[in-house]
């Protein structure tokens, strides 16, 4: 077999890369694992599971330093993966900051880099940009681009933001990216980067359904189920910010009235706070600007820093709301495990007012069994999950 075996997983499609990646993949979700349980879990024959194990670690992508608790006997051996075989690149694009991420095969940060936007460009210049910083990146840690499995780049804001008024596919960011940086590139939506970070560092082991939500100028969200990310379709993941929660409220941007987007996007919220202030309603935000067309997101961060009564109303109603289509999504959903994150998260109670929203609509249904907690996650978690779609496809390809 190629002696990177990682690439053979993607490019070769026999019975045996796919009995390896299902060890490999075991051995990665255990962190540490032995002979018994790998067999008890695959139903492989010993001597097929000790040969394959041996390719692994011949390959160097499982290691077994490690030794297992005693149950009388010898101590057993505890296979884990060397997550330093190769590395991953992610990048989350924002009309704000970029972030680049390396990391490890466990998706452990090992370095970071911040970019602040300037006014929309081309996506070509954002993109040399980005291969610039990207090689910065690599020179800083002493790693060399032949280490990198593959870049994977978050597309949310990137086409709104730079290609209002040409027509770009994915693959052409994938084409362009690889003429530059030559290794696996793949472009998808942050979201589902965001969610498959948040599962694999915290609940990869305890969710069987997963799911992600997050708050911010879109509201999206991101199903997990038996470790595969369901929603593959990135034009889609907004569609939960288009539930509608008032046939009679105001006209959202997609054509439908009363739209979740509507009541509790960052944009929503913002337009109440000037509608409000236009009215008179006092703030901390008149003494800080001279025109209230002027506020912008971060004008508003500081005034709920600062206990704006006029900002933590309007922040509190778009909880509330978040809160019942974040029910009703669980209603049809019912994953055991919910995550909500994005901007707005950390900000005043709205986490606190969304989960009691969500969790009080649902004591009708007592045998849902749902929990719900904030994103755990810096904020590099999109363009760390960004590179960890890329081992994902390597996998599960």
């Amino acid at each position: 077999m190629d002696s990177n075996m990682l690439e053979a997983f993607l490019t070769t499609q026999n019975s045996k890369v796919k009995k390896l990646k299902i060890l490999y993949n075991l051995i990665r979700k255990h962190a540490g694992i032995t002979v018994e349980e790998l067999l008890a879990e695959t139903g492989m024959k010993p001597a097929t599971c000790a040969r394959l194990l041996d390719e692994l670690s011949r390959a160097d992508l499982i290691n077994s330093s490690k030794l297992g608790v005693s149950t009388g006997g010898r101590k057993p051996i505890l296979y884990h993966i060397n997550p330093e075989k190769s590395y991953l690149i992610g990048i989350e694009v924002t009309n704000i900051y970029s972030t680049i991420v390396l990391s490890d095969l466990n998706l452990k940060e090992l370095g970071h880099k911040k970019i602040k936007m300037g006014a929309p460009t081309s996506i070509y210049n954002v993109l040399d940009i980005f291969a610039e910083q990207l090689l910065d990146l690599l020179s800083e840690h002493e790693k060399q681009i032949a280490e990198i499995l593959g870049i994977g780049i978050s597309i949310d804001d990137l086409f709104d933001q730079v290609n209002q008024n040409t027509e770009l596919a994915p693959s052409d960011i994938e084409n362009y990216l690889a003429s530059k940086i030559p290794t696996y590139i793949m472009v998808g939506s942050g979201v589902n980067f965001a969610a498959l970070a948040e599962y694999r560092i915290h609940y990869w082991q305890t969710s069987e359904r997963f799911l992600m939500t997050t708050c911010d100028i879109e509201i999206r969200s991101a199903e997990i189920v038996d470790g595969i990310v369901a929603s593959s379709n990135n034009s889609m993941t907004n569609a939960f910010g288009h539930t509608t929660i008032d046939t009679n409220g105001s006209r959202c941007y997609c054509g439908s009235y009363g739209c979740l987007h509507t009541y509790s996007s960052l944009p929503a919220i913002k337009a109440k706070i000037q509608h409000d202030l236009k009215q008179g309603k006092p703030s901390i935000l008149t003494e800080n600007l001279e025109n209230i067309d002027d506020i912008d997101y971060f004008t508003i961060f500081q005034s709920l820093e600062q206990d704006d009564p006029l900002c933590h109303e309007i922040l509190k109603n778009a909880a509330y709301y978040y809160g019942i289509a974040l029910s009703n999504l669980i209603l049809t959903t019912q994953p055991d495990t919910v995550v909500c994150g994005g901007t707005l998260v950390p900000k005043g109670t709205f986490f606190e007012d969304v989960k009691k929203t969500a969790e009080e609509r649902l004591l009708a249904f007592p045998k849902i069994k749902t929990t719900i907690h904030p994103a755990k996650e810096s904020y590099e978690i999109v363009a760390q999950g960004a590179g960890g779609m890329v081992l994902e496809r390597f996998l599960n390809s």
